[in-house]
């Protein structure tokens, strides 16, 4: 698994909260058609974004990069922000499956 981390320090919590809606939409709209496996966007109180988009794929990664940057520009061109972005490979995962709690729910 491949990890694209995205770190936009937003200069207030109402920007970021615009920004990760703005954020949702977009990529969440992109999930089938850039095979991602994986998207995770979260807000810190003082207005910190930090977007990772997982993927299979190394190649996958490369063109989601390249076919979306102006996704993250229009960010950074919309809002006072600093951005920042690294690729990481999960070392330590762990996320409980919700699909045994809906299971024992529908068997009962």
């Amino acid at each position: 698994m491949y990890t694209k981390i995205y770190h936009i320090k937003m200069a207030s919590l109402t920007e970021g909260k615009i920004a990760a809606s703005y954020a949702a939409e977009e990529i969440g709209g992109l999930i089938a058609k850039s095979n991602i496996s994986a998207l995770n966007i979260l807000l810190c109180k003082e207005g910190s974004l930090y977007i990772t988009v997982n993927f299979d794929d190394a190649n996958d990664m490369k063109k989601f990069q390249k076919d979306h940057a102006e996704l993250f520009d229009t960010l950074r061109t919309s809002f006072t922000c600093k951005t920042s972005d690294f690729q990481a490979v999960p070392v330590f995962r762990y996320e409980r499956e919700a699909t045994n709690a809906v299971m024992e729910v529908l068997g009962s």
